[in-house]
């Protein structure tokens, strides 16, 4: 099924009206709750409550909400981590099932362990193992990411002795490997000021441009308008803004 994309007509080809663009993701009715409780007494959580949305191939989504609203439950279910009770998420026209996830998702929490004792450069040679890579492939996809954020004249150093805002791009990083069709990224790059980096605004903007969808989550949305394309408000496990909320003149994105 193709949607039309309705932004601007100075925006890059594949964002142009007349331009089809593929849906990329279509969540409907998800809902999921969590049991809480202690001395025998439980609580339902409804962290989401029947929540639909539909992103477009290559879009950029903030989403946005307090804490313990539901952004990262939403992600979690979204990567096939965790199981709704009900309602369907597909990508790329494939389902998430119990048994099976599609191909090219990359999920990345807020705080991303690494061993400390590894270099820069040996954390995301670890993660590209995860991936069916060839040894070559698997070199040339970490010195890509290394450059593409970079971080490639940090490569040698120590994971234990990076500051806060490489460990973003490290974070980063490590969802490029393995050329993903969709980021997944739970407040990844949120707090140090990295979402008003030229770099990576041009990196996010270059990916959607190549097709790539992405999903920022963020307590507010201040630190997304300069990269997204539309925001979506959490609240309760419920969606505030069920359709476009429009961003700041998105064609600022491409300046």
């Amino acid at each position: 099924m193709r949607i039309w994309s309705r932004y601007p007509p100075n925006l890059p080809a594949h964002f142009r009206r007349e331009i089809p663009v593929d849906r990329a993701l279509v969540v409907n009715g998800l809902t999921k709750t969590f049991r809480s409780g202690t001395n025998g007494r439980t609580m339902s959580v409804h962290a989401l409550r029947s929540v639909t949305l539909e992103l477009e191939r290559g879009e950029i989504l903030g989403l946005v909400g307090p804490a313990r609203s539901g952004k990262s439950t939403f992600l979690l279910c979204a990567a096939g981590l965790v199981r709704g009770e009900q309602g369907t998420v597909t990508w790329f026209g494939e389902s998430v099932t119990r048994h099976r996830v599609p191909t090219g998702l990359a999920y990345v929490p807020q705080r991303t362990g690494y061993y400390s004792f590894l270099s820069v450069r040996e954390a995301l040679e670890y993660y590209a193992t995860l991936h069916d890579l060839t040894t070559d492939d698997r070199a040339s996809q970490v010195d890509h990411a290394l450059r593409a954020v970079s971080l490639h004249l940090h490569a040698s150093r120590r994971v234990s002795h990076l500051s806060p805002s490489l460990l973003q791009r490290l974070a980063l990083a490590q969802a490029l490997v393995g050329s993903p069709r969709a980021l997944l990224l739970d407040e990844t790059l949120c707090g140090q000021g990295l979402l008003f980096d030229k770099e990576i605004v041009a990196l996010l903007t270059q990916l959607s441009r190549d097709g790539v969808t992405t999903i920022l989550t963020a307590q507010h949305g201040v630190e997304l308008h300069r990269v997204v394309n539309r925001i979506v408000r959490l609240s309760e496990g419920r969606i505030l803004t069920p359709r476009h909320e429009p961003v700041m003149e998105a064609a600022l994105m491409y300046s």
